[in-house]
């Protein structure tokens, strides 16, 4: 029994003690703080290089699209030459034909 209530004497506090539980938990949380600053500063610069992709993909978009029209344009030239009558116009537009592709020379162009 002796042993008993000398357990569950509550001893005052000493200085041999020190910080106790206060000093980890300290340190968990600044731990924790500063993974959470490290991750942040990663995702940021993540960010800006996607940002970074987009402006140069859209660069290469916009050069397919002048690209694209100028293909059109040049396709239904072809087939409005074709269809006045030219030989080697309707030889290309026939060739074309035959793989599949169909040229429509009215067709309003793409911007």
């Amino acid at each position: 029994m002796n042993l008993f209530n000398t357990l569950i004497k509550a001893s005052p506090p000493s200085q041999d003690q020190g910080y106790g539980i206060v000093l980890p938990i300290l340190l968990g949380l600044l731990t924790l703080v500063l993974w959470f600053g490290f991750q942040t500063s990663q995702l940021l610069k993540e960010r800006d290089n996607l940002d970074a992709l987009s402006a140069n993909q859209q660069a290469i978009y916009g050069n397919a699209q002048k690209l694209r029209a100028q293909l059109d344009a040049l396709a239904a030239g072809t087939a409005r030459l074709a269809q006045q009558g030219n030989p080697n116009a309707q030889q290309v537009v026939n060739a074309l034909n035959a793989k599949g592709i169909t040229i429509n020379p009215d067709a309003a162009p793409t911007k």
